[in-house]
Order: structure tokens, then sequence, then C-alpha cells
């Protein structure tokens, strides 16, 4: 759903207790042209998300990358995410 779309997972910690997490995605137009599908990923899938958390510490990141469960890699950010080490936005 615009203007970013939400993946919501279920993760371990370090001490193996499960932990809910929020990643925000780019806006769907953009995924559509990277791979993408309304289909691509379903309750219950395992998925792995390369991202970054957000300064206030909380289980929420930016995501960049997800490996869907077909094993195919799609970008999921935005072309200027603000992650460290990256261009900054003005």
């Amino acid at each position: 759903m615009n203007p970013h779309i939400w993946i919501y997972i279920d993760a371990k910690d370090d001490s193996g207790k499960t932990v809910r997490w929020q990643c925000e995605g780019g806006p769907p137009n953009s995924l559509t042209r990277s791979g993408w599908t309304k289909d691509a990923l379903k309750t219950g899938d395992e998925v792995t998300i390369d991202g970054f958390r957000a300064k206030d510490g909380t289980n929420t990141c930016n995501s960049r990358t997800v490996v869907l469960p077909n094993g195919q890699k799609v970008f999921s950010g935005t072309a200027e995410d603000g992650a460290p080490g990256g261009k900054k936005k003005e």
C-alpha cells in the first residue's frame, strides 16, 4: 500500500525468544519494477531481510533487500534510504 510497504515478521533474538519486527520497504510501483508481485510473500513464508535498524532501537528496520521463499533476492528499499554510510538526505 502507498506510500511504502511494511513487512511484519517474527524472528528469534539472541536468546532464542521470538520477537516481532516491522520492516519498511519502498513504494509499491518501485517494488513491482524490481521483481515483486502481490503474491511474493504469504503468511508463514521464511525470508531473509537485509536492512538497518531504527535509531530508537525498536524492532523496526528499513529494508534494503529481501530474499524471497523461492531464493530470489529483490531490492526492497528506496533509492536514497538514509542508510548509515549511504547518501544523506538534505
